[in-house]
């Protein structure tokens, strides 16, 4: 059963729960870490091999039911709209992990945001909370304006991003750059726009070969850093910036869980732009 950007009502507990109650409303981390390994005793529990992922190889979000370990819920106000929750848990945390947790970005730096989709969306929102300047690259012009109005300084064609990153850093290069969309082409457009002490954050996982050399990293002290998977802080924090309202997932389609696989279909066609959101009926 698919579905791992998941919110809801808590409906029943297990006797043994202590950390969330019937009721609640929460949002769900899909990532189930078995909390006993040595990464998660680290607390890095995105690197834990002996878990579960809730809609990949355990019953996922497409449900009026769904169970899931106490310590990957958290509660939200009640009166938080689950619509826009139910992206928090992967998307917008996938978002924070890239930006601030992996990228670092900070006031001043420029943060290129390759792939201004659902993900990319929030990533801009976020690289705009700790004042950065951002561009946004995509190839579909609806999904630029989204960008624009998801608080883009600008946002291009893959074929403007270098001229228009060499003008809004001044000839600096970009300090965080975040590739969304995981093609050869798109990561190697994300490494050409690093200046120095720049980092790239992939994100999508691609299956084309991309040439790497060691001066790629050495010159200018360059970091790659893959994002894999987010942790219950990533998750916490993204939560935080959503319910002070510095955070809003865009969700373009809401439509019931019935309508499941027409969705889907407009998702591939590439006619929704932001996240689409499939409601269970109401009991």
């Amino acid at each position: 059963m698919p579905g791992h950007e998941i919110a809801g009502r808590i409906v029943k507990v297990g006797a043994d729960v202590y950390m969330a109650n019937p009721k609640d409303v929460v949002v769900v981390h899909f990532e189930q870490p078995c909390g006993e390994c040595r990464r998660c005793r680290q607390k890095k529990t995105n690197l834990c091999q002996r878990g579960s992922s809730l809609g990949f190889n355990e019953p996922g979000g497409y449900a009026e039911y769904v169970r899931a370990r106490q310590t990957t819920v958290l509660a939200l106000p009640p009166d938080f709209d689950p619509a826009l929750a139910a992206p928090l848990g992967c998307s917008g945390a996938t978002a924070f992990r890239a930006v601030v947790t992996l990228g670092q970005a900070e006031r001043e730096d420029l943060v290129v945001v390759v792939g201004t989709g659902g993900v990319g969306l929030s990533a801009i929102q976020i690289a705009r909370v700790q004042e950065a300047r951002v561009l946004g690259v995509d190839t579909r012009e609806e999904a630029r304006r989204a960008a624009v109005e998801a608080g883009a300084d600008a946002a291009v064609p893959p074929t403007e991003a270098a001229r228009t990153a060499e003008a809004m850093s001044g000839g600096a290069g970009a300090d965080v750059v975040v590739d969304f969309v995981g093609t050869a082409a798109t990561f190697t457009l994300a490494k050409s726009l690093l200046g120095y002490g720049g980092r790239l954050v992939p994100v999508a996982v691609g299956e084309e070969p991309i040439p790497v050399t060691s001066g790629d990293l050495v010159e200018g002290g360059k970091a790659y850093l893959g994002a894999y998977s987010t942790t219950m802080a990533d998750l916490a924090r993204t939560v935080a910036l959503a319910e002070s309202g510095r955070l809003k997932p865009v969700v373009s389609k809401r439509a019931p869980l019935s309508d499941a696989a027409r969705v889907l279909d407009d998702l591939a066609g590439g006619r929704i732009v932001g996240r689409a959101v499939l409601e269970p009926p109401r009991t």
